[in-house]
């Protein structure tokens, strides 16, 4: 019995890679992998809600039992779900000293535990600290929690993501046996090879490749979404945020969203290029390269 488990990160292409599973969940199923994603784990296995009530919860007996039936009625079991490291809320995604996705560690092993155990091996698409950060605000920004990047990175750097150290503290979780790492900006060129090692012999080549899920918001979309929002500190965000998306979408060509300067943008190459390097030297973690 293999467990893995797709962390994300958010905003690192995760929607699509699950979307793309989703259309052949019945063919992974009669080759023996039990496939669960957001759709099942938000609903009809309840993992996001035993995580958030905590140990001994009706959802997770019910989690516990949904693993134990799939562990005895599959060869192989695959979880993927980003939310497992935490969300993208501004209380969450950090903690007051700087750790990312600090609760990762704690409710990975959760995990673990309700899936019946490890070793498992897990999947984690990291991304360029700037981009990434920028991406996690729009998702806020989707949900009507923020208006400014200032504010929502609440003085942190964008241009550093630590994700080495985000790794290493995965790693250090009971049950983990190896990390698999690749970079965001490599996911189209190496989708082919994630997807082999994520599924049954001979089913990579079968999954389809939809288009790009969830979209964001254009510069001139935030351009508008901002000059509304503080003309009317009634308005609902949430439906701005909508307007937005429809009035200037990237199909039309509109720039995509950019809130940080050159600058930022070079120093966030330059420690996302450390973290790299720093993850590539790191035993127990294997990193995908094109």
């Amino acid at each position: 019995m293999a467990l893995s488990i797709h962390l994300g990160a958010h905003k690192t292409a995760s929607t699509h890679l699950q979307y793309s599973l989703r259309q052949v969940r019945d063919r992974l199923a009669q080759a023996g992998l039990f496939y669960a994603d957001p759709g099942t784990l938000r609903d009809v296995l309840p993992l996001s809600q035993a995580l958030a009530r905590g140990e001994g919860c009706p959802a997770e007996l019910s989690c516990r039992r949904q693993f134990q039936a799939a562990r005895e009625g599959f060869a192989d079991l695959l979880i993927s779900e980003e939310n497992i490291l935490g969300g993208t809320h501004r209380s969450k995604i950090y903690s007051q000293r700087g750790t990312l996705y600090p609760r990762a560690p704690h409710r990975l092993r959760r995990v673990i535990d309700m899936a019946g155990g490890g070793p498992a091996t897990l999947y984690l698409a990291l991304r360029d600290p700037a981009g990434f950060h920028v991406s996690a605000f729009a998702l806020q920004l989707s949900e009507g929690n923020e208006i400014e990047l200032d504010a929502y990175m609440g003085g942190r750097d964008p241009a550093r993501a630590p994700w080495s150290g985000l790794v290493k503290r995965l790693k250090q979780v009971e049950g983990v046996g190896r990390i698999v790492v690749w970079r965001y900006e490599d996911y189209a060129a190496l989708r082919p090879e994630l997807l082999a090692r994520l599924l049954p012999e001979g089913m990579a080549g079968s999954v389809p490749e939809p288009e790009p899920r969830n979209v964001s918001i254009t510069q001139p979309g935030y351009d508008w979404f901002v000059a509304q929002a503080m003309a009317d500190n009634q308005a609902d965000l949430r439906d701005l945020f909508r307007q937005a998306r429809q009035k200037f979408p990237r199909r039309k060509g509109h720039p995509r969203l950019r809130l940080l300067d050159e600058a930022a943008h070079e120093r966030s190459a330059g420690c996302y290029r450390a973290e790299i390097e720093a993850l590539a030297r790191m035993p127990g973690v294997e990193l995908l390269l094109p």
